[in-house]
C-alpha cells in the first residue's frame, strides 16, 4: 500500500470517479446508472449532495468513496451515509479501506461535526460484512434499508 495518496475528488477527477464507481458496481454484479454529468452535477452543486475521495497509486486508481451527510435525531448528530466504497483487487488487504473511511471523517466538513457512520453491506457480500465488522460497525436490530422508487416516487410527489 505503499505510495498511496487519499485527495478529496474535484470536478477535473469525476471520469476518474465515474471509473472506479463503475468498477465497484461491476464487482458487486450491480447497474451502474450514474455518469460523469451527474457526478458533476451533484457533488459540486450548492449545496452538494456528497462529496468523494480517491486513492491513487501514481497514476493509478486504488479505491474510491463516496459519501453524504445524513443527520440523525435519535443520535442527536450529524453523520455520513457512505454510499460507495471501492478498493482494488491490487489494493485490498492492505488496510486502504479503512484509510478511506478515516479520511472521510477527515474531509466531512467541519460543521458537519460527524459524529456516526452509516454504510449499508449486501448480504451476499461476507468479505464486505467482516471488515466491516472488525471495524466495529454494527447492524441495526429492527431496522431495514427501505427505497422508494418509480412508479412509488411520483405517486408520492403527486400526494402533496
Amino acid at each position: 500500500m505503499d505510495g498511496i495518496v487519499i485527495k478529496k475528488v474535484e470536478p477535473e477527477d469525476a471520469e476518474r470517479l465515474h471509473e472506479a464507481l463503475t468498477r465497484l458496481s461491476e464487482d458487486l454484479g450491480d447497474s451502474h446508472e450514474a455518469s460523469v454529468d451527474d457526478l458533476l452535477a451533484h457533488g459540486f452543486s450548492e449545496p452538494p449532495a456528497f462529496f468523494a475521495l480517491i486513492a491513487l497509486r501514481g497514476q493509478e486508481t486504488a479505491g474510491a468513496l463516496l459519501a453524504s451527510p445524513v443527520f440523525s435525531t435519535t443520535r442527536g448528530g450529524a453523520g455520513l451515509y457512505v454510499s460507495d466504497l471501492w478498493v482494488s483487487a491490487e489494493a485490498r488487504g492492505a488496510g486502504l479501506g479503512q484509510r478511506l473511511l478515516a479520511a472521510a471523517l477527515d474531509h466531512a466538513p467541519e460543521s458537519w461535526n460527524v459524529t456516526f457512520l452509516k454504510l449499508a453491506v449486501y448480504d451476499d457480500n461476507p468479505d464486505a460484512r467482516r471488515f466491516y465488522d472488525r471495524l466495529g460497525f454494527e447492524a441495526r436490530e429492527g431496522e431495514a434499508v427501505m427505497d422508494l422508487m418509480e412508479p412509488g416516487l411520483s405517486a408520492l410527489r403527486k400526494s402533496s
